[in-house]
């Protein structure tokens, strides 16, 4: 039964690579390969980011003594990507699985349904673990001289850190799986928490090269700290130089770490994922309810959807809390970027060119509409069979994304003008392109998921974060960015910036109408017989 379990544990990971969603059938051979061919250019190039990383400190740090130091920190740069990578998504697949209630009524033991669960999330761990150990472990064999032990010890380091990925990620799953059976607004305190979280991970980003440049100046202070206060990664740093004590010492600490966390889960896991997830006795009290359209019922219905879960809004409405941020920090620093701009750009209108460009870069990382239509499930019925068009459902979803991020971006784009001081022209066409691109991501996400919808899932953590759609509507936006920035260089001594911008939004307004009538006409037909 366990190994039948785990291989579906394991079917269900790494579906996405072999199942196509919409048809619910396997792949072509060469379908397969190209999915595989395209996550590892992704995983490529931001392993390239770790290596150029690791190439920075391990040379120096080897030269001085201290390799052991490099891999401790190489190490925690992986942990605290793994946890970052595969936190989200613990909660989900541990205690909100649409299949726990039929695995539980099985003949099968709690711990290991728990066991087999967190088997998926220790792959994924891995996956984003992986995406910094490997560079890691590359530029150590060619920056360094390595002995036999030392090279079976760094294969095996990657593997137990990925242990302990598992042990960090399931332990934050835990404490708000704790919190969420406990109150019934549960989803704010999540996006409340995770929003911290995603704040401290980006200042040490930030500030990544300032931490480095102080390490390759100062190992020896660095090594106390780390020595004194991160005890398994000192030990991890010196297993990976060959010492067989350490690398005894290290795993003997994450298998223990992880021993309690599992026994400490198991106790608990039956009570939290049987629980009424935060629902509370109340005593009923009549109250009437104001009429409303069908068209706001339906918004109010995504609206609920989306406040409803807070994957949907870390993973597809972070751009507004980011927008947010933005025009704040803009004001505050509006001095310090309006001397910026007088010193590096000196043109007031290629700057409220680039200014458009940044508006719009932020306002894509909201994709809400790219797993709306997935998001639907087995419930897909009900609005199926409701006396609504398709074409009613699906506007539902595109007027959510555009109320989400209009409002977020016109405050963005107020404090942009206001810093920038553009021409009145400028001022004019600034916002205009920003709505048009905002209408565009809008249509782009809903048109992917209409044509690679996936209603099987059995955790929501899947269409909104592990989708080929969700990621290509993501990543579109950039794309549509770059491209229209890469074609004003050629058009540069053709058009304006003025007349570049104008055209550029003609362009957009244009597709806009196009992916608009496909919505209403062939999406709208593809969605009723989903």
């Amino acid at each position: 039964m366990t190994k039948a379990l785990l291989k579906k544990q394991m079917m269900e990971v790494f579906s996405w690579i072999y199942q196509n969603k919409k048809t619910g059938k396997n792949r072509s051979v060469q379908g397969v390969v190209l999915y595989v061919l395209l996550y590892l250019l992704v995983f490529g190039m931001l392993g390239g980011m770790f290596w150029v990383t690791a190439d920075m400190l391990c040379e120096p740090l080897v030269q001085a003594g201290f390799g052991w130091l490099y891999f401790a920190l190489m190490g925690m740069i992986s942990v605290a990507l793994g946890v970052f990578g595969s936190v989200f998504n613990t909660y989900a697949s541990l205690y909100q699985a649409k299949d726990n209630d039929l695995l539980l009524a099985m003949p099968v033991m709690p711990s290991r349904i728990l066991l087999i669960r967190l088997s998926g999330v220790f792959m994924m761990g891995l996956m984003y673990e992986l995406i910094v150990m490997i560079p890691a472990v590359l530029v150590y064999f060619l920056r360094a001289d390595v002995g036999a032990a030392a090279v079976i010890f760094t294969l095996l380091i990657p593997l137990i850190l990925a242990i302990l990925v598992l042990t960090l990620s399931a332990v934050l799953g835990w404490l708000v799986a704790v919190i969420s059976s406990r109150l019934k607004n549960k989803n704010v305190i999540v996006v409340f928490l995770s929003l911290i979280f995603i704040a401290l991970y980006y200042y040490v980003y930030g500030r990544a090269y300032q931490i480095l440049g102080m390490i390759a100046a100062n190992p020896q202070a660095v090594g106390d700290k780390v020595r004194s206060i991160l005890y398994p990664f000192y030990h991890m740093g010196l297993a990976a130089e060959g010492n067989m004590v350490s690398m005894l010492i290290f795993t003997g600490i994450v298998g223990a770490f992880f021993a309690l966390v599992y026994v400490i889960l198991s106790r608990s896991f039956l009570g939290i994922a049987t629980s009424n997830r935060g629902t509370v006795k109340v005593q009923y009290k009549e109250r009437f309810t104001e009429k409303k359209s069908i068209s706001q019922a339906l918004l109010g219905k995504e609206l609920k959807r989306f406040l409803g879960s807070s994957n949907y809004m870390l993973n597809c409405g972070l751009g507004i809390v980011i927008m947010f941020v933005g025009a704040v920090a803009l004001l505050i620093k509006a001095d310090v970027v309006r001397t910026m701009i007088h010193e590096i750009l000196r043109n007031q209108e290629i700057t409220a060119l680039i200014a458009a460009a940044a508006i719009c870069m932020f306002t894509s990382m909201n994709d809400i509409t790219a797993p709306s239509v997935s998001l639907e499930g087995n419930n897909l019925w009900l609005v199926q069979v409701f006396p609504i068009s398709a074409k009613q459902v699906l506007m539902a979803k595109l007027k959510l994304h555009l109320i989400l991020t209009l409002v977020p971006a016109a405050v963005l784009t107020a404090a942009v003008e206001w810093v920038i001081k553009p021409s009145v022209p400028f001022a004019v066409m600034i916002p205009l392109a920003s709505a048009a691109f905002i209408v565009l991501m809008a249509e782009f996400g809903l048109f992917m998921n209409l044509k690679m919808p996936n209603l099987t899932w059995t955790s929501e953590i899947v269409p909104i974060k592990q989708s080929l759609n969700v990621m290509i509507a993501l990543f579109g936006g950039w794309a549509v960015v770059v491209g229209l920035a890469a074609a004003y260089y050629f058009l540069r001594n053709v058009l304006s910036p003025l007349a570049y911008l104008m055209a550029a939004t003609v362009v957009i307004a244009v597709v806009d109408v196009i992916l608009l009538r496909w919505i209403c006409g062939k999406g709208a037909r593809i969605f009723e017989t989903l």
